[in-house]
């Protein structure tokens, strides 16, 4: 049994919550930690467990085996070295850090004190995401040859001024830290990782001083070409589609269907759906596994640390015109 305690009480504190309480056989939620006494007080309500001061009073109980960190971006990389010399076990929300440097930090803290780092990409846990990857390592699609993804959505234009996710800091580059970095997650999972990328992030919509138009192209180690964008100022939408010389593939609406259009006229076009999403089960599940000394979790940390330093060169690549930037990790 793996006891836990969420840090962070907001919008995805609870959904980890939610998760974690899924799993009464593996998890235990001993309770939380937040600088909101309303959301711990809603949180204690509802999934139970003590509400702890601070963070250091978490780390200090020796009850606790875990945290699981729902807290600012820029908060991560610090709390994670804290909980890892601590020695808990640490679940921490995407993206790991703002910048490879400090990411690099927080992987390091984890491997000197040997404990289970697991970052939130939880779409690599998702039905349509796993097949995508099956279907393009069989060879379906033939050669693949250009991917094209987009994740959307308009949350920018209702954040209040003092909302934390509305501050350029926490969110560099847009929507990409929030929402793209899933699509850079799964494609690279799937296909390799990016080489170089050209990128422009601009505020067009939003009346706060985020970015709310996220445009990259990029090029993998492999070869394949391929374009994101983010937008952070239009209504909800997603899709990640794969090229191919045998045929199209494409996972839509937030992973929860998968078409193939084959390039032979005479064989028909499919379209699979999934009804339910258990990604955040899956992942919670998955970080207690690797720490009861089970399989590792499916994310490695180097390829979180890439993720990071994918989304750090499209914020440089604008910064300074669009230019082509490779990937340093």
């Amino acid at each position: 049994m793996l006891k836990i305690v969420i840090i962070g009480t907001g919008w995805w504190g609870k959904e980890l919550a939610k998760a974690g309480k899924g799993l009464p056989e593996i998890i235990e939620i001993l309770g939380c930690c937040s600088l909101s006494e309303s959301e711990c007080a809603f949180f204690q309500a509802h999934f139970g467990g003590k509400v702890y001061d601070e963070l250091d009073e978490v780390l200090s109980d020796p009850d606790v085996d875990a945290v699981l960190l729902a807290t600012p971006h820029s908060l991560h990389w610090r709390q994670v070295i804290s909980a890892a010399d601590a020695g808990k076990q640490v679940f921490c929300e995407k993206p790991l850090a703002l910048t490879a440097e400090t990411a690099s930090q927080a992987i390091e803290a984890c491997e000197r004190n040997s404990v289970v780092l697991a970052v939130g990409h939880n779409r690599r846990f998702s039905e349509a995401a796993r097949e995508m990857k099956s279907l393009i390592e069989q060879g379906a699609c033939g050669q693949i040859i250009h991917i094209d993804a987009n994740y959307s959505g308009n949350a920018s234009l209702h954040y209040p001024p003092d909302y934390w996710r509305a501050q350029r800091a926490e969110n560099p580059g847009g929507a990409i830290g929030p929402m793209g970095l899933h699509m850079v997650d799964t494609l690279t999972w799937i296909s390799g990782p990016i080489r170089r990328l050209a990128a422009i992030c601009k505020r067009q919509a939003a009346s706060n001083d985020l970015d709310d138009t996220t445009m990259v192209m990029f090029e993998l180690d492999g070869g394949i070409t391929g374009t994101l964008s983010s937008l952070f100022a239009a209504p909800g939408s997603s899709h990640l589609r794969f090229y191919g010389t045998g045929a199209i593939l494409e996972a839509r609406d937030n992973f929860s269907e998968l078409r193939m259009l084959p390039a032979d006229p005479a064989t028909p076009e499919t379209l699979k759906k999934f009804s339910q999403d258990l990604t955040l089960r899956a992942e919670l599940g998955a970080f207690a596994e690797a720490t009861a000394g089970g399989a590792d979790y499916p994310v490695r940390p180097a390829e979180a640390l890439r993720n990071i330093a994918v989304m750090e060169s499209i914020v440089k690549s604008s910064d300074a015109g669009g230019i082509w930037t490779d990937i340093e990790v």
